[in-house]
């Protein structure tokens, strides 16, 4: 009996570090991922405090701060990360590959000669080092740029909204902030047309394209409804139609065609669908987007009459020339 138990107590002392050694060993990649981030997280505050307070008297210290900025990817590691900011920056045409050197002499003017930062920098992969690079880069760009509201703007972007930025400009930042990564995975599938398109023509229509689904398969294939030049497809045209907007500019006899057809099917819907109801509802259609090209130039929208009304105008005059 003896025996036995000391073989039980046996068996469970060795199960109990069999478990703790595992649980040591998940937790490990864990605290590092952690470890690191947080660290990114310290440089990339510090940056914009520092563009913040140039000119202005003060020693400068690296700080930390119990409120974190980069929150969103908390759970991943910055090789992944930097995976991920690399992919995208190649889809922007703007993938490079700087020496290692060049990457501490920048990381050196982002924190001004700080020998801790600088010991845990270099002990980085060259991957990390790019991102790390382009973080505080980019920080500093936007905190050039919106002073009062960059660390806002940073802890709502995340790593992948902030290699969004890096990527295409600052220019898409606050657009990004406002609409989070939907914006993100309009660029990674369409890029600038496809990005173009969605603020100026999605963005415009957003509640009414929401309500029709249209939404949802614009964000999932962008690449359906604009085309390379940043132009609707006659895909987009149907699509809109069916939420009741009606693109102008779309892409040449495609968008007409499509335009026609989504009308026509609304027309049947309602038992209307005859060439003459049909022919005009395109025209009524043509004549809503020519007027709304015209508003947006600035331009009266009489102008869109001028060859209808000229003549008639003309016709009058003559005619009461002639009475007088």
């Amino acid at each position: 009996m003896l025996r036995i138990n000391a073989e039980v107590r046996r068996a469970t002392l060795l199960g109990t570090l069999a478990v703790a050694a595992m649980v040591a060993t998940l937790a490990v990649p864990s605290t590092a991922r952690a470890g690191k981030l947080s660290w990114l997280d310290d440089i990339v505050r510090q940056v914009v405090r520092d563009t913040r307070a140039e000119g202005r008297a003060g020693v400068r210290t690296m700080e930390r701060s119990s409120g974190r900025l980069l929150v969103r990817e908390a759970d991943e590691s910055l090789e992944a990360l930097a995976r991920r900011s690399d992919d995208l920056a190649r889809l922007a045409h703007r993938g490079e590959q700087p020496a290692e050197a060049l990457l501490e002499t920048r990381f050196d003017r982002l924190v001004r000669h700080e020998p801790e930062a600088a010991r845990v920098f270099r002990s980085l992969a060259p991957g990390e080092k790019r991102l790390v690079v382009a973080m505080g880069e980019t920080a500093q760009d936007l905190a050039k740029r919106f002073p009062n509201q960059a660390e806002s703007m940073i802890h709502a972007l995340g790593v992948e909204g902030l290699s969004a930025v890096r990527a295409y400009g600052d220019d898409v930042a606050e657009v990004l902030v406002k609409e989070g990564p939907e914006g993100i995975g309009v660029l990674r599938k369409s890029g600038r047309p496809g990005w173009k398109f969605y603020t100026e023509q999605v963005l415009a229509h957003k509640k009414k394209l929401l309500a029709a689904g249209v939404l949802t398969l614009f964000l999932a294939n962008p690449d359906k409804f604009v085309d390379s030049a940043g132009r609707a497809t006659k895909y987009a045209v149907e699509q809109f139609a069916k939420a009741g907007v009606y693109l102008a500019g779309a892409a040449g006899e495609g968008a007409v065609s499509g335009l026609e057809s989504s009308i026509g099917a609304f027309l049947a819907s309602h038992g209307l669908n005859s060439s003459l109801t049909r022919s005009f509802g395109v025209a009524i259609a043509a004549i809503v987007a020519l007027s709304a090209v015209l508003v947006l130039l600035g331009l009266p929208v009489r102008l869109l009459f001028l060859p209808v009304s000229w003549p008639i105008r003309f016709l009058f005059r003559r005619r009461k020339a002639r009475a007088i």
